[in-house]
């Protein structure tokens, strides 16, 4: 049978607590990303949902959100930075709101340690859409 010391069992516990502390305190190369979203008069848009999305090799993993600000702006991952690597950032409009010709949602990305990169969408209000009228089908007069 085999026994493991009491100073072998506090030694592999002790390696291992300095291994999972060395793990949560290593530092990764991370940059800034931050959306703005701006109208066709480049006034800031607010209240936007921003959506990060970092690519892996099977696919996209959801990443980080954030909401642009009265000032237009979203930091995504303002508390420490994004880490190295390619995102796609998606942005998720009101419905009164659609992005201007020539705008694409889902923008790659690829974000570098020290890179501070803000990425632009501009936005146009959309327009209320009347029903057409029919005689009588929306009065009930036939």
């Amino acid at each position: 049978m085999l026994r493991i010391s009491q100073f072998g069992a506090r030694r592999r516990i002790a390696i291992l607590i300095f291994a999972i502390g060395a793990a949560c305190t290593r530092s990764y190369p991370v940059g800034r990303l931050s959306v703005q979203v701006i109208d066709a008069n480049n006034a800031p848009v607010g209240g936007v949902a921003a959506d990060l999305f970092k690519v892996t090799p099977t696919g996209r993993v959801y990443w980080r959100a954030s909401r642009t600000s009265s000032n237009g702006i979203a930091v995504l991952g303002e508390k420490g930075g994004i880490i190295e690597g390619e995102y796609v950032i998606h942005i998720t409009l009101t419905p009164w709101q659609k992005l201007a010709p020539r705008e694409l949602n889902d923008r790659p990305v690829k974000v570098k340690a020290g890179d501070d990169i803000i990425v632009v969408f501009r936005v146009l209000p959309r327009l209320p859409v009347r029903p057409v009228l029919r005689s009588g089908a929306l009065t009930g007069v036939r």
